[in-house]
Formats: structure tokens, C-alpha cells, sequence
């Protein structure tokens, strides 16, 4: 592996850099069912524990999940949901 690059020689080239490898996508997808788990964890904290004082830190925590899975799943698009709900 190259120092600093994170590749490896093999994975050096103008093809490599062109298609993503099948282990990229599949590290993609892990991330993506990570993230998605983790979101659907923090909306049933939100939903059923109100009055906990870690509410606002649990809704921001969403809301950068929700915006990092939307990063990833699709880099050139947008949200669909507005920032303030």
C-alpha cells in the first residue's frame, strides 16, 4: 500500500479510479444500513422519550445522520426534507 494514499498498487490506474470496486460498494452499503439503523434508533428515542433532557441532542444527532446518509446514498442531490422539521 502506498504511504498516505490509503491504495493499493494494484488498485493504482486509470481503470481502478474509474469503477468502484465491488468491496467499495459493499463498504458503502454497510455504512448506508449503519446509518439507517442508527436513524431509526434515534427517532424511536425521540418518540417515545419526550421529556428526556438528551431530546435536543438526540433530534441534532438525526438530523447530521439523516444529512450524512443523504451525502452518501446520493452525492449529487438534495434533502428531501427541510432543515427545520
Amino acid at each position: 500500500m502506498a504511504i498516505g494514499t490509503g491504495r493499493t498498487a494494484a488498485s493504482s490506474g486509470p481503470a481502478a479510479s474509474s469503477m468502484p470496486s465491488l468491496e467499495a460498494g459493499a463498504e458503502l452499503e454497510r455504512t448506508l444500513d449503519r446509518l439507517e439503523a442508527r436513524m431509526e434508533a434515534l427517532q424511536f428515542s425521540l418518540r417515545t422519550r419526550r421529556a428526556s433532557p438528551r431530546f435536543a441532542l438526540w433530534r441534532h444527532d438525526l438530523r447530521e445522520t439523516r444529512e450524512t446518509w443523504f451525502r452518501l446514498a446520493d452525492p449529487g442531490g438534495t434533502d428531501p426534507t427541510p432543515e427545520g422539521s
